[in-house]
């Protein structure tokens, strides 16, 4: 009996060391925030959400034998739920979400290549129109007060990045393209991919980021030189963005035998590292406990808390220390959401915004939209 007993308390102690560092938790389903018919001959595609609340629901025209649908619906809800807008689109356009002034994105093309992008206010007037996008990107700034269509990776040695100013729809710089380098390897011999791999407008003072291989700067449309840079921030630039207005996140790897993955928070106004978090991969086994490392699935709440939202509806946070105003991914907990079947069903990725993550389900030939706040 006493050998049982010391088993048993010797278990729970193992386990709680195991939840120093890690507590996980399941939430259940989220609060419905829009209820709406799916239009009979039409299937559901896709939902968008505004900064300001409203929400844009697409629809494809059901044509089960054919690549492409020759229609598309999408309709616009005010954050009251009553419908702005419900406008049929002509093939091979369709809709692409808000701008941060909520304004509606149109775009017309397949798959990776956009022959045309148009920005319209809710009343169809057309303000800015952009040809021959190809493969590049959209890139808004925080306030938005700038567009970048933006070339990518090898992209950007044959096209270039290019910033238009929302209110007046005019071009206000364009970088590029840039020549690849004759060698992909810097001066300690590492290898380094090229091309553009960050192209962020700030919105203001003119400001733009800019990632190259490794190398991170901050420059102006209209000045020399740059304010600063940083020449290697630890492996190739995988991805970055803005997490709010004083946070630039960056993706990067260094793709050898122990293939390195990791992560840094940049103040962006003066170029400061302030966090790190790296992680290596040995046969498909990762040494620490870590979510993978990608800008793409990280968010910041209003605490400066760090979420990483998993595509199976978890959740890891890592939370803010303001009195050091870092991180520690020491203290790491995950919390479970249960996100329907919007995953597995191909009903788009959750989305993020302003702490609460939102999704969509289909139910008895209707869409609900979901969300749930991030604890």
């Amino acid at each position: 009996m006493k050998n049982k007993f010391l088993a048993y308390a010797l278990l729970i102690f193992i386990g709680s060391i195991g939840l120093i560092n890690f507590s996980f938790s399941q939430h259940s389903g989220g609060e419905e925030i829009l209820r709406c018919e799916i239009l009979q001959g039409f299937i559901y595609k896709s939902f968008y959400l505004s900064s300001s609340g409203m929400k844009g629901i697409i629809f494809l025209q059901h044509q089960p034998d054919r690549l492409y649908s020759d229609l598309s619906i999408f309709e616009v809800f005010d954050a009251d739920n009553n419908m702005l807008l419900n406008k049929v689109l002509d093939s091979g356009w369709g809709f692409r979400g808000f701008t941060p002034d909520n304004k509606l994105i149109l775009s017309k093309g397949h798959a990776d290549y956009t022959s045309e992008i148009k920005i319209i206010d809710m009343q169809g007037k057309e303000l800015i129109s952009i040809p021959e996008v190809g493969s590049r990107r959209l890139v808004f700034d925080l306030y938005g007060r700038d567009l970048a269509v933006a070339a990518f990776d090898y992209d950007a040695a044959y096209l270039p990045s290019v910033v238009y100013d929302l209110a007046s729809g005019k071009e206000k710089f364009r970088l590029g393209p840039v020549p690849l380098p004759k060698s992909n390897k810097n001066k300690e011999g590492n290898f380094y991919w090229t091309g553009t791999r960050i192209f962020l407008p700030i919105g203001k003072d003119n400001l733009f980021l800019w990632g190259i291989g490794a190398t991170i700067l901050l420059q102006k449309y209209d000045g020399p030189g740059y304010i600063w840079k940083i020449n290697d921030i630890g492996g190739n630039i995988n991805e970055g963005k803005l997490l709010n207005e004083e946070y630039l996140a960056v993706s990067y790897f260094v793709p050898e035998r122990k293939y390195k993955e990791g992560l840094a928070i940049i103040r962006w106004i003066d170029g400061q590292i302030v966090y790190r978090m790296e992680n290596y991969i040995v046969n498909d086994r990762r040494e620490k406990n870590l979510p993978v490392l990608s800008v793409d699935n990280l968010h910041l709440d209003e605490n400066n808390n760090l979420f990483f939202l998993q595509d199976d509806g978890r959740v890891h946070k890592f939370h803010f220390k303001k009195e050091n105003k870092t991180w520690d991914e020491n203290l790491m907990t995950t919390h479970e959401y249960r996100l329907g079947k919007t995953i597995a069903a191909g009903k788009g990725r959750p989305q993020v915004i302003k702490g609460h993550i939102y999704y969509a389900e289909e139910e008895d030939g209707q869409i609900v939209i979901r969300r749930v706040k991030l604890n």
